[in-house]
């Protein structure tokens, strides 16, 4: 069976440009009700030889990372076997290194891609050029914390939905960006749920979510996402013949509640994307389910490519804002 958890995909420590150390880490990951993290030091993994099982029983899982920091791109590696050189990957060369972190076992994703370049943060824009879409395994679509990043998680969202038109199959995750404690008194951070095998975190089960596109974003409301037909449900990442079928959706506003009520998140209106566009809209905003949140269920007719979730409400003040979305569902 298949259980959401909650994760941060981005962090940094004091073995590269963070000033956690990695045990403030894990201990401010606990206190931010994180189920997991990656461990993503630029161009190091120094730091796992600091978490041993002790302190990740007392906190929380980690999985082992590095993020590619190059003159072209910044690219997130998970839980590879071995260590590919990143230094001399060059824009029209980066499939061939893909390739080997794939071969090795890892799971691949492009850093805000989207993030200011020259002069100002050089190479922390997406110059690399993928000719092979078929290797990336995800794409932070929202990074950093909000409203700060929102113009740049913007334009990483409509480059995604995109190349999910192209046919491409990309996993979303968000990554904060974590580089140390927050000098505001509140943050609003996005999180990243990925469905893992009966709820177990290990690289392996992170690995395979990440690969298999279960995850969805949110600001803080959980989404449920399945499209059903003769007793079959599939969820994110799952692959479903054109025609009609039934969706199910369903949000929880109960989760980490804490962490982002009072920056006045309400869930209001949720959508279903059908290749880009509108499809159906439905009124989330009442019949509540006591303990359970919201949940609809209606007939659609799907034409081949990819349907996905989003969620719109009200934020820190704003009307009609995006919440949350998840990876697709592939229409083939």
């Amino acid at each position: 069976m298949l259980r959401y958890k909650c994760f941060e995909l981005h962090t940094h420590t004091v073995h590269s440009d963070g000033s956690f150390t990695p045990q403030h880490l894990l201990e401010s990951a606990l206190a931010w009700q994180f189920d997991g993290i990656a461990l993503t030091d630029h161009n190091t993994m120094s730091g796992l030889e600091a978490i041993d099982e002790t302190l990740m029983a007392r906190t929380l899982p980690v999985i082992p990372g590095i993020e590619w920091t190059t003159y072209f791109g910044h690219m997130l590696v998970l839980a590879s076997n071995a260590y590919i050189d990143w230094r001399f990957a060059l824009p029209h060369t980066i499939d061939d290194y893909i390739k080997k972190i794939k071969e090795a076992g890892g799971v691949v994703g492009i850093a805000h891609p989207f993030e200011v370049g020259s002069p100002f943060c050089t190479g922390c824009c997406w110059d690399f050029r993928i000719e092979n879409w078929d290797q990336l395994d995800y794409i932070e679509v929202w990074s950093g914390t909000f409203p700060h990043k929102r113009f740049k998680n913007e334009l990483a969202l409509a480059w995604w939905t995109e190349l999910l038109n192209k046919g491409a199959r990309l996993a979303a995750v968000s990554g904060r960006d974590w580089h140390g404690l927050d000098q505001e008194e509140k943050v609003l951070s996005s999180a990243t749920y990925l469905a893992l095998e009966n709820g177990i975190i290990t690289a392996a089960t992170v690995k395979e979510a990440l690969a298999r596109g279960r995850s969805f974003v949110t600001l803080g409301p959980c989404l449920d996402f399945r499209l059903k037909r003769n007793g079959m449900a599939c969820g994110p990442g799952d692959s479903l013949t054109p025609g009609n079928c039934e969706l199910e959706a369903g949000i929880d506003e109960n989760q980490r509640r804490e962490l982002w009520q009072d920056f006045g998140i309400k869930g209001k209106r949720a959508v279903l994307v059908h290749n880009g566009q509108e499809l159906a809209s439905f009124d989330c905003s009442h019949n509540k389910h006591p303990g359970h949140g919201f949940r609809h269920t209606s007939p659609c007719e799907l034409a081949p490519g990819w349907a996905r979730l989003e969620l719109y409400g009200s934020c820190m003040g704003a009307e009609d804002t995006l919440l949350g979305f998840t990876s697709p569902v592939y229409i083939v």
